[in-house]
């Protein structure tokens, strides 16, 4: 996992490239006719979370309204006139083919997002079914490959309007700002790891990354084997923030900052460290590197997976094993 960490600005390049020998001009993925009224991403997990961090990212630019499904059922307004991404890196995810069957069924147009896997049972309907899709390499957990899946669902958006293409100009110039960070994320990634070790962990950002915190919380809970907690301004302190009369040194609160955040939202951000500081937890801020939204983002993303690994080694932890979801997988199995 470390490896694949490591690599993750190699993966923006592979993906860059992968992405590149296809022109939308010539070879669209995106489904054909339109015009849309929305998207709906399906997946669950790392291989959901991409749809997420895409909606978030351009809520304030998309043309198209760009929603979510994690979940065996979708939206009643689903039909004709929603285009559906269906994300599944193992393309066997059960809830997300469920909804696949459904938004088939009820007219919507379909394209998919898979591993490149004769096993893949989405990247099969998808071939019978006339689906544009894109594969990306296989063989690996599948929150270890963002790269790869986040570049190929903006592809997608893109295709169909809701993005636009200068996004993808963007990625070689992200890989290589990663990679010459490299050394010092990897050393701050370590010191708040050892800040962090032994407290209950509260992620904090404002809505605009909401995204992202969730990417930092499954990381740390997949590979790390924590249970975090994370929250937004300003909604967090409409209620959230009522429960710091009970917090103390046994928490720890860690703050992303960014130049999108709205300058209120960031006045109170900066107003409630102090109250979670005088309660006694250790409080750790990051402010998120990038010149444009997107290479922000994946910088986040970048920084949480490597404390994610971090933590995992501080306390011994394999981050590849998921023996919990392992295990669910196999009783539901036995239940069909």
């Amino acid at each position: 996992m470390q490896e694949l960490v490591n690599t993750f600005p190699d993966q923006l390049d592979a993906a860059y490239a992968n992405l590149s020998r296809h022109p939308l001009a010539s070879a669209p993925f995106a489904p054909s006719g339109g015009p849309w009224k929305q998207v709906l991403v399906l997946g669950m997990g790392g291989s959901g979370i991409g749809g997420a961090v895409a909606a978030k990212l351009l809520a304030g630019t998309s043309s198209l309204p760009i929603h979510t499904c994690s979940d065996y059922s979708i939206p009643a307004w689903v039909g004709p006139e929603t285009a559906v991404i269906a994300c599944s890196y193992s393309g066997n995810t059960e809830e997300t083919l469920a909804a696949v069957e459904q938004c088939a069924q009820r007219g919507a147009r379909m394209a998919c997002v898979t591993g490149d896997s004769v096993s893949s049972q989405l990247a099969a309907l998808a071939a019978a079914s006339s689906w544009p899709c894109v594969k990306i390499p296989a063989g690996h957990p599948p929150r270890s490959q963002f790269g790869h899946g986040f570049a190929a669902l903006l592809h997608h958006l893109v295709a169909l309007g809701a993005a636009p293409a200068s996004l993808s100009e963007q990625w070689p110039a992200i890989a290589a700002q990663l990679r010459n960070s490299a050394a010092d994320i990897l050393a701050a990634t370590s010191t708040l790891a050892a800040a962090l070790d032994g407290r209950q962990i509260l992620l904090y950002g404002a809505s605009q990354q909401a995204a992202v915190l969730t990417r930092w919380r499954q990381q740390l809970n997949e590979n790390s084997k924590l249970l975090v907690n994370h929250h937004v301004f300003p909604e967090m302190n409409h209620n959230e923030l009522v429960g710091w009369e009970s917090g103390s040194s046994d928490h720890a609160a860690v703050l992303l900052h960014s130049p999108d955040d709205p300058h209120r939202t960031r006045t109170r951000m900066d107003l409630c460290a102090q109250i979670f500081t005088e309660a006694g937890a250790g409080v750790h801020t990051l402010e998120l590197e990038g010149a444009t939204p997107l290479a922000r983002v994946l910088f986040a993303v970048h920084w949480g997976d490597q404390l994610s690994v971090q933590l995992a080694a501080l306390h011994g932890t394999d981050p590849v094993c998921i023996r919990h979801i392992d295990h669910l997988k196999r009783e539901l199995s036995n239940l069909d």
